[in-house]
């Protein structure tokens, strides 16, 4: 029998012509579905993911016109500027029984005059049945997932157990969540609003970006005007979660205690303010906060840019979920590498690094 003559050239040329076939397939694929447009939906995705990068727009820039960048990215945008939430209100109305003259009983027979009863507490509500998991006494968590996503949906039964922390080095270094927590003595906590990053994501989270209000102290900008309107997401003293475009004035003067900012606004008043599209941010990680009208505390992450568990969402998925556990008013906080959630020292989600990223400020829920 006849030995082949260099078995192992010719498996290498195969493997060769594979990977070359499926490389010529991909390119192939690719200018087809998303440069040429063939998939509107992957054109959309991809442009938006890109765009809304800092150092990697020329992912679309490369390839694509930038008219039809243009006419997407607008397509998709959420304008939320004509949309303020209204304020909530759960501060529960004592109910009295109006004084009235009892006259002096003339004789032991004679009866005093009946009260009237106080209205009956209405049912609490069964978190467990909703899917949700208890951690502890009034917090709750449920897992979630959908098309290429998983992320964790946290429920605070009394909105006044959630504030806003920062860094204890605010103006020089950030923290990440877990420190934020443990500093502030608090159970639990996801990543909160926006701060000045570097061009490469390499900021260390020390300066804010936009308003900053903490336990009622505006800490940026340094001084409140009348000048400046922010897209506000904010706790009011009653714990009212206020979606707002402001000043930093108007929410001190109207009883903000925390308060950062970034956007857009997902649910206001019930509504979602995505019609059409997904939104215009791409995949990624993605944390929103919202409240429900009976005051429950909405805490959201969606892990996201890790094939083999959750690719990422857009903005459309955001508010899906929100609605679907009855968000009456709901927004965006900052996502990508700062999306944590963690109960106690514990993480819940899985952050797209491997580890936290250094932050500026965190919603936390405090001790019941």
């Amino acid at each position: 029998m006849k030995k082949q003559k260099f078995p192992i050239l010719k498996t290498l040329s195969a493997i060769l012509c594979t990977v070359t076939a499926i490389g010529i397939s991909g390119i192939l694929a690719f200018y087809v579905l998303i440069v040429a447009g063939a998939s509107p939906k992957l054109q959309t995705m991809w442009v938006c993911t890109a765009m809304t990068t800092m150092s990697h727009k020329y992912l679309a820039t490369l390839f694509i016109p930038e008219d039809t960048i243009n006419a997407i990215m607008e397509e998709n945008r959420v304008d939320d500027s004509q949309h303020d939430s209204i304020i909530l209100n759960f501060n529960k109305q004592e109910t009295t029984v109006p004084e009235t003259t009892v006259p002096k009983p003339e004789d032991s027979s004679q009866k005093p005059p009946e009260t009237t009863p106080a209205p009956p507490e209405p049912p609490k509500p069964d978190y467990i049945a909703e899917g949700y998991e208890k951690l502890e006494e009034g917090l709750y968590l449920k897992a979630l997932s959908g098309s290429g996503w998983k992320g964790y949906m946290m429920l605070v039964e009394d909105p006044l157990r959630v504030k806003l922390v920062d860094t204890s080095q605010q103006y020089t270094c950030g923290e990440n969540v877990k420190t934020m927590i443990a500093n502030s003595g608090a159970v639990a906590g996801i990543n909160g609003g926006g701060f000045q990053d570097g061009a490469n994501y390499d900021s260390n989270g020390g300066m804010p970006a936009g308003i900053l209000i903490e336990d009622s102290q505006l800490i940026y900008p340094y001084h409140a005007d009348n000048n400046i309107i922010y897209n506000l997401i904010g706790l009011n003293k009653d714990g009212a979660l206020v979606l707002r475009h402001c000043t930093s004035q108007w929410a001190l003067e109207n009883d903000i205690v925390s308060a950062v900012t970034f956007q857009p606004f997902l649910v206001v008043n019930g509504e979602g303010l995505i019609k059409n599209g997904t939104g215009g941010w791409g995949l990624a990680p993605r944390t929103a906060i919202g409240q429900r009208e009976t005051g429950e505390i909405l805490m959201l992450v969606i892990d996201g840019r890790q094939v083999d568990w959750s690719i990422g969402c857009d903005l459309d998925v955001l508010q899906d979920v929100m609605l679907a556990e009855k968000a009456f008013n709901a927004a965006m906080l900052d996502g990508g590498s700062s999306t944590a959630m963690l109960y106690g020292d514990t993480y819940i989600n899985r952050p797209s690094l491997g580890h936290e990223r250094w932050i500026n400020n965190a919603f936390v829920v405090m001790p019941d």
